[in-house]
């Protein structure tokens, strides 16, 4: 993407040439955490724990290859190409676990969207947990 841009802000998604299933237009990233509240003898809450940190990605655009379509199958392991301007970063950039070796992003969900009168869209949502490794799932059947 080409553009004039005055000021400090970061702006747009940078084109990634060799995408092969979502260009994206669009990327977001959630960071959450569970909490734990610990009661006084009244009820009150006097203490909280924050766990089970975790990040959502959420990515939507246009699909990049007719022939290949949405690549991404539910479960597998989803790579962001572009290292633009800390694209791969944003995974565990606000979390406070140390994460394993290999972990990565897992595909929790995709739309296809199809139209007449439109270019082939996705979506691809994927969950990212820093104590959890992507790189050799086993399958139960």
């Amino acid at each position: 993407m080409s553009a004039t841009v005055h000021g400090a802000s970061r702006f747009g998604v940078t084109d990634d040439s060799s995408a092969t299933g979502l260009i994206v237009g669009q990327m977001t990233t959630t960071y959450t955490a569970d909490t734990a509240m610990a009661k006084n003898h009244i009820g009150c809450d006097v203490g909280i724990s924050f766990y089970n940190d975790s990040a959502e990605v959420s990515c939507s655009g246009v699909v990049a290859v007719k022939a290949t379509g949405l690549v991404p199958d539910l479960a597998a392991a989803l790579t962001l190409a572009n290292s633009s301007a800390d694209s791969l970063a944003t995974n565990s950039k606000n979390l406070f676990t140390t994460p394993v070796a290999n972990a990565g992003l897992m595909v929790s969900g995709a739309t296809l969207t199809r139209s007449g009168t439109e270019f082939e869209t996705g979506d691809i949502t994927a969950i990212y947990k820093p104590l959890i490794a992507n790189n050799a799932p086993s399958t139960v059947s």
